[in-house]
Parts: C-alpha cells; sequence; structure tokens
C-alpha cells in the first residue's frame, strides 16, 4: 500500500485513517508486553532507590532529573557501556525513572515501541486525544500527529556523549508545552493575539 498525505484524503478516507491512527495508538498504549514491563521497574525501583540513595532524593520531580543524570554520567564512561546494561534493572529502571517524571509532569503516557535487540523499547508522549495541541512543531502546521515521542531507554543510555548542556533537562524546555499562539495569522490551532 502506497503512502497518501493526510491532505489529499476524501472525508471518509481521512475519517478512515484517522480511526486506525487511533487503533494503532491505543494497541500500543495497552498491550502485555508494556505492562509486564512497566511492572518490573515499579517493582524494581525500591531495591534500584535503595541503592543509589547518596544521588536522591528520587522523588520525580524534574529537579530530580539532573541528580539522574549526574548519576548516570558517573556509572557510565560510554554510550556503548550503557547499552551493555540496557536490559538490566541499572538502566531499565533509570529509564523507567525517567519516564514516570515526564508523565507526572506533563501528562504523556507509556507506549511501546518494539526493540531492535529483541528488548522492549517503551516510549512516552503525548496521549492521542491531544496530538492537535503539537502540530506547532511543525512549521507549516500540516502534521496533525507531531507529538514529541522520548524513548527514555536511548535517552539514558546515549547520555554519556551528550554535552551537559544537551542532557536530561534540556530536553524537558519547551518541546513538551503547548503554546497559546503561533506566528501564522491563518492557524487554525493556536489563538493568535
Amino acid at each position: 500500500m502506497t503512502w497518501t498525505d493526510p491532505r489529499d484524503m476524501g472525508p471518509e478516507e481521512y475519517t478512515a485513517y484517522l480511526r486506525e491512527e487511533e487503533r494503532a495508538e491505543e494497541e500500543a498504549a495497552h498491550n502485555p508486553a508494556l505492562t509486564a514491563w512497566l511492572h518490573a521497574q515499579e517493582q524494581a525501583f525500591g531495591t534500584w532507590k535503595r541503592h543509589r540513595e547518596g544521588w536522591g532524593p528520587w522523588d520525580f520531580t524534574v529537579d530530580s532529573l539532573a541528580r539522574l543524570e549526574a548519576m548516570v554520567r558517573a556509572v557510565y564512561a560510554s554510550p556503548a557501556r550503557a547499552r551493555e546494561k540496557a536490559g538490566e534493572a541499572d538502566i531499565t529502571v533509570a529509564a523507567w525513572y525517567l519516564g514516570e517524571v515526564h508523565n507526572r509532569a506533563f501528562g504523556t503516557q507509556w507506549r511501546l515501541a518494539p526493540g531492535g535487540n529483541g528488548l522492549p523499547n517503551p516510549r512516552i508522549t503525548p496521549p492521542w486525544d491531544r496530538r492537535i495541541e503539537f502540530c506547532f512543531t511543525d512549521p507549516e502546521h500540516l502534521e496533525e500527529d507531531a507529538r514529541p515521542v522520548y524513548t527514555p531507554t536511548d535517552v539514558i543510555c546515549s547520555l554519556p556523549a551528550q554535552p551537559p548542556e544537551r542532557g536530561l533537562l534540556h530536553r524537558i524546555g519547551p518541546r513538551w508545552e503547548v503554546p497559546a499562539s503561533c506566528d501564522d495569522p491563518y492557524c487554525r490551532y493556536h489563538r493568535n493575539i
């Protein structure tokens, strides 16, 4: 099947397209592999937290991301070292914690993206019903689903190679916030004053 730009679809075709996108989104949010992964990380969090008390507190605040980043940088000298542990609690719980901070601060939700190495690779993104809010990330407002997507395991593993100014707090910025207006005077998604 060839891809068709949603802007070129007729009303019925577009409705069917949206229905399929929503079904796929629902499937990515509610599946046994994701549920099992989330449960395993939540169960392992207590032990993970106890072994890292000197870096805490681990209170799921945005401020705690600076401590998480410092810990990851201190423990892993390179992304390769971190990726070696990608399936172990050291990394998976850190990734889960990072995702949970985003979920609590920005209303994101977990989704499951299949991992290239056979491991689950959950990601976070704002929920489907908020997709229109994020069309501002597409300068021409053509993309209806321009929600930011964040894969915490990949972010944690690549962190040792990132310069400090591009660390975890850098990623928080305006990317997750929905603006009230934009520069486009004809934008149908934002109030323009």
